[in-house]
């Protein structure tokens, strides 16, 4: 068993736009050469292990493969060669432990290949013709991709996707009368490349009565930003009387949302528009970080009544100085 670094301590490549990733196969490489490569942010990893005696759990969905001990804690292990209905002889042997968010889950995995440094930047959307080789439509789990030295693609995969899909989602049911709902004619801008997140970001500001745009990352957010923000310019306006505040994750391709949150702190168009992060990166040196480039405040993802509160807060802050 191989024990990761702690989250803590695990940060120093944050803010840097360069990431680690957990590289592994869901194939036999010696039997499909061609085989691509998956990958996981070294973040959200606690640990690998030979995949322990697995009990049945009560979910009975196929891709469940069922529930391992890890600690006195039932935690459950999906087997990802059935989850993108790859053709293996064997559903793997080593079991990836992800956590975060308090969400603890086990990966299923035929072999892991190894710990690579790469920038954000080199981290590209899939085209279509990329997602059919994750299989049975799985392409909406793939968040990023890129060409490695070696000639081979590596595809990363959307964690919260997979456990929205095959668990049930984590978010928190809240009604609207949860809700903080007097920013009625306020639009926030967010940016996220997880598509479930994006939806479940999307569900919140509707229910707080707010208008939203939005972005799959950091480089596409800063563009259409940038174009808002010239925009506004042209019409004698300031952005911040039409975007009220800004969403971003931390984690994204091309560009992360610590470099995001820093050109949109240095850049005088964008005064008074309060930016909140939001990510699975919950670790105390990750929000030091976002504070450290300039976000106005800083929630882990999966809470929604925490998110909406402190989204609430930044407006109202705007409220009372106009």
């Amino acid at each position: 068993m191989v024990d990761f670094k702690s989250i803590d301590e695990k940060t120093n490549l944050a803010g840097t736009n360069r990431m680690e990733i957990l590289m592994f196969m869901l194939q036999d490489k010696d039997k499909v050469p061609d085989a691509p490569l998956f990958g996981i942010n070294v973040f959200k990893v606690r640990e690998l292990m030979v995949v322990p005696q697995l009990l049945e759990g009560p979910n009975k969905r196929e891709s469940i493969a069922g529930m391992a001990n890890i600690r006195g804690k039932a935690v459950p292990v999906i087997d990802l060669n059935k989850y993108f209905g790859t053709k293996s002889e064997c559903s793997g042997n080593i079991l990836v432990v992800s956590e975060f968010n308090g969400s603890t889950q086990g990966f299923l995995v035929h072999e892991v290949h190894d710990i690579t440094q790469l920038e954000w930047i080199d981290m590209q959307e899939p085209p279509e013709l990329v997602t059919e080789l994750a299989g049975q439509n799985r392409g909406n789990v793939l968040t990023a991709m890129s060409k490695l030295d070696d000639g081979r693609m590596l595809l990363i995969i959307d964690v919260e996707q997979v456990i929205s899909e095959v668990l049930g989602s984590s978010y928190e049911t809240i009604e609207a009368t949860d809700m903080p709902t007097d920013h009625t004619g306020k639009t926030v801008f967010y940016v996220d490349d997880s598509k479930v997140a994006r939806m479940q970001i999307g569900k919140i500001l509707d229910k707080m009565g707010l208008q939203h745009e939005s972005a799959k990352n950091g480089e596409q957010a800063w563009q259409q930003l940038c174009v808002l923000a010239d925009e506004a310019e042209k019409s004698g306006k300031h952005l911040s009387e039409t975007i009220n505040a800004v969403v971003t994750d931390v984690e994204m391709p091309v560009m992360d949302g610590y470099v995001l949150t820093g050109k949109i702190k240095a850049d005088r168009r964008f005064n008074n528009i309060p930016v909140l992060m939001h990510s699975s990166l919950s670790a105390s040196e990750n929000e030091r970080l976002g504070m450290k480039v300039g976000a106005d405040a800083y929630v882990p993802k999966l809470r929604p009544k925490e998110f909406s509160q402190t989204l609430n807060g930044l407006l109202n802050t705007l409220k009372e100085a106009s």
